[in-house]
């Protein structure tokens, strides 16, 4: 036990330092618990969860092929140029645009192209573009929180767990719809004076500028691959399950995208094709990979059965193991990453489950998905989205700084964890879920 702690707390702390990358960090840790005799090579293949591993790889490569088509960027434009140029409908768009992407693909990708755009946008307008980049960030996290490939948290406790695509969007899908509307009023209001100010600088000239943002051309052919496929992939998700049971074959949520992704990368030539695989996010699939295994170490030596029932004793009502599920995960997402947080809390979780009097482990899966998505925008690295948003706004206009990140995130995030928490728990009162 004492071997697999300390090469956990090690490797995750110079994860947190970011000084080296975290995909060998991961690697290097997975490894040290083989060579340490806490894992044998068969335990590290039993605790890579492959379902996980293969319904990322999937979805990255669908993501890549209309990133590399210009898709998302067209996608932003046409909707910019339908409400006119007009900086509260823009505001509007962007920040729905955040939530609506992320709740289909990796939050990485929505931010990467909407940082840049909003950039942009917020120069030609005389906006600062912090506040804007911020509630995207925010907006992005909430709605990933929707369903089962939206944010990375929810992809482990759905795979590991047994939860579907549909088990998401049905019970953590409204929670996430609301709140996200809450936190567009919310950021509207932080907003509302750049963006009345914004108005006035609206010409003909700087919509002249705008227009000349989308410098590259969409790629036709490659957007309809790309789209066709992950609606496939998208259609397999929800209804993999019937599928299976109809035609016999075993499709999983791996298989409901990875065979799409596969088809659509034979539509395309050889070289879109060698583009978009060497665009695919590797490093984030390596560090799963070696998270498992950080985690398999820790699972192996029950730790989590003793933090399981440290937790139970903790509460004595249904409600309050519910809220501390939703609350004290959620908290400390703000400063821990998000995916290895939800990889730990799903092995507490199964065995919260085997303890008589906990609530039913659908409702302690949906709080703990709200409470890490929700949580991880508490502060710049409490979700992925918040890194790459935070490095990119740094390095292209000025230094953001965790005290002003804090001070525009902290109270809409409190705001809509409340709200989550008071909606998973009405759910358990009435029995929906």
């Amino acid at each position: 036990m004492i071997k697999s702690i300390v090469i956990f707390v090690i490797a995750y702390a110079v994860i947190i330092s970011e000084k080296f990358p975290r995909h060998w960090v991961a690697l290097i840790g997975g490894a040290l618990l083989i060579i340490t005799g806490v894992l044998t090579p068969q335990d590290a293949i039993t605790y890579i969860n492959w379902e996980t591993l293969g319904l990322l790889s999937g979805m990255f490569v669908l993501v890549s092929i209309l990133n590399e088509a210009g898709f998302f960027s067209w996608l932003a434009m046409t909707a910019i140029r339908k409400v006119n140029y007009q900086p509260i409908a823009l505001f509007l768009v962007l920040v729905l645009m955040a939530s609506g992407l992320s709740m289909f693909m990796d939050s990485i990708t929505v931010m990467l192209f909407l940082s840049a755009l909003t950039l942009q946008l917020t120069r030609l307008l005389k906006i600062d573009p912090i506040p804007v980049v911020i509630a995207e960030v925010c907006a992005a996290n909430v709605g990933g929180a929707a369903t089962l490939m939206g944010d990375p948290p929810n992809v482990i406790l759905g795979t590991t767990l047994g939860y579907t695509f549909n088990d998401f969007a049905i019970n953590t899908g409204p929670i996430s719809a609301s709140i996200a509307i809450m936190l567009f009023v919310v950021f509207y209001f932080i907003n509302r004076n750049s963006l009345m100010h914004a108005r006035e600088m609206l010409t003909p000239e700087t919509i002249a500028e705008i227009e000349g943002l989308q410098t590259e051309k969409v790629h036709v052919h490659m957007t309809r691959v790309g789209v066709v496929f992950f609606s496939i992939a998208v259609l397999l998700l929800v209804f993999h399950l019937p599928l299976s049971k109809v035609t016999g074959l075993p499709i999983n949520a791996a298989t409901a995208a990875l065979v799409p992704a596969l088809m659509a990368i034979l539509f395309l030539k050889p070289g879109q094709a060698r583009n978009v695989i060497l665009k695919v996010d590797g490093e984030s699939l390596l560090f799963f990979g070696g998270l498992f295994l950080l985690i398999g170490g820790l699972e192996k030596t029950r730790v989590f059965e003793m933090m399981a029932d440290i937790l139970a004793g903790s509460t004595t009502t249904s409600n309050g193991m519910v809220m501390a599920l939703h609350w004290i995960p959620g908290l400390a997402s703000g400063v821990l990453d998000n995916v290895p947080l939800a990889l730990a809390m799903s092995y507490v979780l199964e065995d919260l489950a085997k303890i008589p009097g906990m609530p039913a482990l659908a409702l302690m899966v949906w709080a703990l998905a709200l409470g890490v998505d929700i949580g991880g925008n508490l502060t710049p690295i409490g979700a992925s989205a918040n890194v790459v948003a935070y490095s990119y706004m740094e390095r292209n206009y000025s230094k953001v700084g965790w005290k002003r990140w804090i001070m525009i995130a902290v109270p809409p995030t409190l705001m809509a964890m409340i709200m989550a928490s008071l909606m998973v728990v009405g759910k358990g009162m009435i029995g929906w879920y």
